[in-house]
C-alpha cells in the first residue's frame, strides 16, 4: 500500500470531487486575494496604487460577470477555470513588481486582467455549484465549497501576520 494509492480510488468525476477541486482553485485564487486586499493596499505603504488597481478589477467585474457565463459556455469550465486562475497570479506577481519598480502602471493593468478573469471564474464556479450536485445535496456541497475558499482567506490573512510578527518595517517582504 503505497502513500499515492488513495489517488487511485478517487472518483474524479464525481460531483463532491469537482466542487472540492473548485474549491482548492478558489482557495488558492480568490482567497488569497482577499488576502492581499485584507492588508490595505496589499501591504503597500502608498496605498494608492492599490486603489486604482481594485477600480480597475471592480470596472472590468461588471462587464465580464455578466458576459461570463457565455463565455464559459463557449469555452467550458476546465479552460476558463485555468486561465482565470493565471490572472489572480498576475495580480499577485504584479506587487512584486511594484515593489521593484515603484511603476504602478502594471499593477493597474493586471488589476483590470483579473477582473476579466475574476468575472469568468466565478461564473464557471457558480455553473459547477448548481449543475452537478442533485437537488438535495446542493446545500452540503455548497457549504463545502465556501469553507474550503474562505479558509484561504484566513490562512492568508495569518501567515503575514506571523511571518511579520517582529518586523519594524513600513512594508511586506517579497516573501509575504
Amino acid at each position: 500500500m503505497g502513500v499515492f494509492d488513495i489517488f487511485k480510488r478517487v472518483r474524479y468525476y464525481s460531483p463532491m470531487t469537482q466542487v472540492v477541486l473548485v474549491g482548492l482553485v478558489c482557495f488558492l485564487c480568490p482567497g488569497m486575494y482577499n488576502a492581499l486586499n485584507g492588508m490595505g493596499g496589499s501591504g503597500q505603504v502608498d496605498r494608492t496604487t492599490g486603489n486604482n488597481a481594485n477600480t480597475a478589477l471592480y470596472s472590468t467585474f461588471i462587464v465580464f460577470g455578466i458576459a461570463g457565463g457565455s463565455i464559459v459556455n463557449l469555452c467550458g469550465v476546465r479552460w476558463t477555470i485555468a486561465i482565470s486562475g493565471l490572472t489572480y497570479a498576475l495580480y499577485s506577481g504584479s506587487y512584486i513588481y511594484l515593489n521593484h519598480t515603484g511603476s504602478g502602471s502594471f499593477t493597474i493593468a493586471a488589476g483590470a486582467l483579473l477582473g476579466i478573469g475574476a468575472g469568468i471564474m466565478w461564473a464557471a464556479q457558480g455553473m459547477i455549484m448548481v449543475s452537478y450536485p442533485r437537488e438535495e445535496e446542493k446545500g452540503r456541497y455548497i457549504a463545502v465549497f465556501w469553507i474550503i475558499f474562505n479558509l484561504g482567506g484566513m490562512l492568508g490573512g495569518v501567515l503575514p501576520f506571523a511571518i511579520n510578527f517582529h518586523s519594524d518595517s513600513n512594508s511586506l517582504s517579497d516573501g509575504v
